[in-house]
Protein backbone atom coordinates (compact mmCIF):
# COMPACT_ATOMS: atom_id res chain seq x y z
CA UNK A 1 0.00 0.00 0.00
CA UNK A 2 2.86 2.38 0.75
CA UNK A 3 4.15 1.92 -2.81
CA UNK A 4 0.72 2.80 -4.17
CA UNK A 5 0.51 5.83 -1.91
CA UNK A 6 3.88 7.07 -3.15
CA UNK A 7 3.15 6.34 -6.81
CA UNK A 8 2.44 9.97 -7.74
CA UNK A 9 6.17 10.66 -7.69
CA UNK A 10 7.06 7.34 -9.30
CA UNK A 11 4.54 7.72 -12.14
CA UNK A 12 5.73 11.22 -12.96
CA UNK A 13 9.36 10.10 -13.05
CA UNK A 14 8.80 6.82 -14.88
CA UNK A 15 7.78 8.67 -18.04
CA UNK A 16 11.02 10.65 -17.99
CA UNK A 17 13.48 8.57 -20.01
CA UNK A 18 16.42 10.48 -18.56
CA UNK A 19 15.55 9.46 -14.99
CA UNK A 20 14.76 5.74 -15.18
CA UNK A 21 16.22 3.00 -17.29
CA UNK A 22 12.96 1.21 -18.09
CA UNK A 23 13.22 -2.49 -18.85
CA UNK A 24 11.47 -2.94 -22.19
CA UNK A 25 10.48 -6.49 -21.23
CA UNK A 26 8.69 -5.19 -18.13
CA UNK A 27 4.92 -5.51 -18.39
CA UNK A 28 3.49 -2.04 -17.72
CA UNK A 29 -0.25 -1.48 -17.78
CA UNK A 30 -0.22 1.85 -19.61
CA UNK A 31 -3.96 2.44 -19.14
CA UNK A 32 -3.52 2.15 -15.37
CA UNK A 33 -0.50 4.46 -15.39
CA UNK A 34 -2.44 7.04 -17.41
CA UNK A 35 -5.44 6.70 -15.10
CA UNK A 36 -3.19 7.26 -12.07
CA UNK A 37 -1.61 10.29 -13.72
CA UNK A 38 -4.99 11.82 -14.59
CA UNK A 39 -6.25 11.09 -11.10
CA UNK A 40 -3.23 12.93 -9.64
CA UNK A 41 -3.98 15.99 -11.79
CA UNK A 42 -7.79 16.05 -11.64
CA UNK A 43 -8.41 14.94 -8.04
CA UNK A 44 -5.18 15.37 -6.06
CA UNK A 45 -6.99 15.41 -2.70
CA UNK A 46 -8.36 11.88 -3.34
CA UNK A 47 -5.59 10.41 -5.50
CA UNK A 48 -3.74 8.41 -2.84
CA UNK A 49 -6.86 6.81 -1.35
CA UNK A 50 -8.37 6.07 -4.76
CA UNK A 51 -5.16 4.46 -6.04
CA UNK A 52 -5.00 2.27 -2.96
CA UNK A 53 -8.59 1.14 -3.53
CA UNK A 54 -8.00 0.64 -7.27
CA UNK A 55 -4.91 -1.51 -6.70
CA UNK A 56 -6.01 -3.51 -3.67
CA UNK A 57 -9.47 -5.12 -3.87
CA UNK A 58 -8.94 -6.48 -0.37
CA UNK A 59 -7.10 -4.38 2.20
CA UNK A 60 -5.29 -6.70 4.57
CA UNK A 61 -5.87 -5.50 8.13
CA UNK A 62 -3.44 -7.97 9.74
CA UNK A 63 -0.63 -5.41 10.17
CA UNK A 64 -3.00 -3.23 12.22
CA UNK A 65 -4.61 -5.89 14.40
CA UNK A 66 -2.06 -5.66 17.20
CA UNK A 67 -3.59 -2.29 18.14
CA UNK A 68 -6.90 -4.03 18.71
CA UNK A 69 -10.18 -2.16 18.52
CA UNK A 70 -8.45 1.18 19.21
CA UNK A 71 -7.62 1.50 15.52
CA UNK A 72 -11.05 0.49 14.22
CA UNK A 73 -12.55 4.03 14.31
CA UNK A 74 -9.58 5.29 12.28
CA UNK A 75 -10.04 2.55 9.69
CA UNK A 76 -13.74 3.35 9.35
CA UNK A 77 -12.93 7.07 9.07
CA UNK A 78 -10.37 6.32 6.33
CA UNK A 79 -13.00 4.44 4.34
CA UNK A 80 -15.44 7.33 4.81
CA UNK A 81 -12.85 9.81 3.50
CA UNK A 82 -12.21 7.46 0.55
CA UNK A 83 -15.91 7.08 -0.29
CA UNK A 84 -15.85 9.84 -2.97
CA UNK A 85 -13.64 7.50 -5.02
CA UNK A 86 -16.78 5.49 -5.80
CA UNK A 87 -18.35 8.46 -7.63
CA UNK A 88 -15.36 10.40 -9.01
CA UNK A 89 -14.67 10.43 -12.72
CA UNK A 90 -11.54 11.27 -14.66
CA UNK A 91 -11.61 12.88 -18.06
CA UNK A 92 -9.93 11.09 -20.94
CA UNK A 93 -9.59 11.92 -24.61
CA UNK A 94 -10.70 9.44 -27.24
CA UNK A 95 -8.55 9.49 -30.36
CA UNK A 96 -11.03 8.04 -32.81
CA UNK A 97 -9.98 8.90 -36.38
CA UNK A 98 -11.33 12.32 -37.44
CA UNK A 99 -12.70 12.87 -33.95
CA UNK A 100 -11.37 13.95 -30.61
CA UNK A 101 -13.91 13.49 -27.83
CA UNK A 102 -13.65 13.85 -24.09
CA UNK A 103 -14.84 10.83 -22.18
CA UNK A 104 -15.52 10.46 -18.48
CA UNK A 105 -14.43 7.27 -16.75
CA UNK A 106 -15.27 6.31 -13.19
CA UNK A 107 -12.22 6.05 -10.98
CA UNK A 108 -13.43 3.04 -9.01
CA UNK A 109 -15.59 0.64 -10.97
CA UNK A 110 -17.62 -0.83 -8.13
CA UNK A 111 -21.08 -0.38 -6.72
CA UNK A 112 -21.92 1.21 -3.38
CA UNK A 113 -22.77 -2.28 -2.10
CA UNK A 114 -19.34 -3.64 -3.00
CA UNK A 115 -17.67 -0.66 -1.33
CA UNK A 116 -19.78 -1.18 1.79
CA UNK A 117 -18.69 -4.82 1.75
CA UNK A 118 -15.05 -3.69 1.82
CA UNK A 119 -15.75 -1.65 4.95
CA UNK A 120 -17.58 -4.51 6.63
CA UNK A 121 -14.79 -6.95 5.77
CA UNK A 122 -12.21 -4.65 7.36
CA UNK A 123 -14.37 -4.25 10.47
CA UNK A 124 -14.93 -8.01 10.68
CA UNK A 125 -11.18 -8.67 10.66
CA UNK A 126 -10.84 -6.45 13.75
CA UNK A 127 -13.79 -7.99 15.56
CA UNK A 128 -12.75 -11.56 14.70
CA UNK A 129 -9.33 -10.90 16.23
CA UNK A 130 -10.90 -10.13 19.62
Amino acid sequence: INNTYLSKHTIALSWDDDYYDVDEDEDIDESRVLAYSRLNKQHPQYAARCKILMSHPHLDMKPFLHWGLKLLPLVVAWFERAKPCTTLTIQTISFIPNSRRRLARRVLEESAEVYQSRILTAMYEFVRQR
